[in-house]
């Protein structure tokens, strides 16, 4: 298994046990698709389960952070050139 792949099951166990939430679980999922494992995320994620932080405080600091806000574009940008490479592969069979 890969490492986004592990890190997607031990956040998953976080949820299910109660120390993130469904929310913040679904946030991190949908923004970081690619590299869960990115340090911005893993540094608050553990911040939030040692509840020195709470979760909208992560979340907005990864929304806001330049940093954040560039490798949450570059995710993106991934995602768009990845289904236009489906419908190009669906479209030449």
């Amino acid at each position: 298994m890969t490492k986004n792949c592990n890190y997607r099951k031990y956040l998953r166990k976080k949820l299910k046990s109660g120390q993130i939430s469904g929310r913040f679980y679904k946030f991190l999922c949908r923004n970081f698709p690619y590299r869960l494992t990115y340090r911005g995320v893993t540094g608050n994620v553990s911040l939030v389960i040692n509840r020195r932080m709470k979760e909208e405080v992560a979340i907005n600091n990864l929304k806001t952070h330049k940093d954040h806000l560039k490798e949450m574009k570059h995710q993106g940008e991934m995602i768009k050139s990845n289904i236009e490479c489906r419908k190009k592969i669906e479209a030449n069979k």
